[in-house]
């Protein structure tokens, strides 16, 4: 039997602790695990607040972001599909990742068990092109 296709995806988990990241491959597994714990309690205290600048839209039964500021990093528009605009949604109040996984938990399930990594992914690249920023 073949196994199931699924898009290969890059996920990034930002190290939010005092060690470069060279340092990090020195570290025992038990130690690495403690390490990427802490981060991510770290990472989870922070609250978000979706950018001002950024204007949601719904045209032609697409959901887009258009950007309306200097301070975001690319000059275009973002479609998002119903989950995105679910998220994004939950940010126009500053919440923590934590806050808005539990609302989607209440409202979506979560099958392949990815909720809360996609939803950090989400965080982590909407932050990163300054659509979402740490209040």
């Amino acid at each position: 039997m073949k196994l199931l296709y699924k898009i290969p995806k890059l996920y990034h988990f930002p190290n939010k602790g005092k060690l470069p990241s060279y340092q990090l491959s020195l570290l025992s597994d038990e130690e690495l695990v403690q390490y990427i714990r802490q981060s991510k309690e770290i990472e989870y205290a922070k609250v978000y607040k979706a950018n001002p600048n950024v204007v949601m839209r719904e045209v032609d039964g697409d959901c887009l972001l258009i950007p309306t500021g200097n301070d975001i990093a690319i000059n275009g528009l973002i479609t998002l599909n119903p989950i995105a605009q679910f998220l994004w949604q939950q940010f126009q109040t500053p919440s923590t990742i934590p806050e808005v996984l539990a609302k989607a938990k209440e409202k979506y399930d979560d099958e392949e068990g990815c909720m809360e990594r996609d939803i950090r992914c989400f965080v982590y690249g909407y932050n990163r092109l300054n659509f979402i920023m740490e209040e």
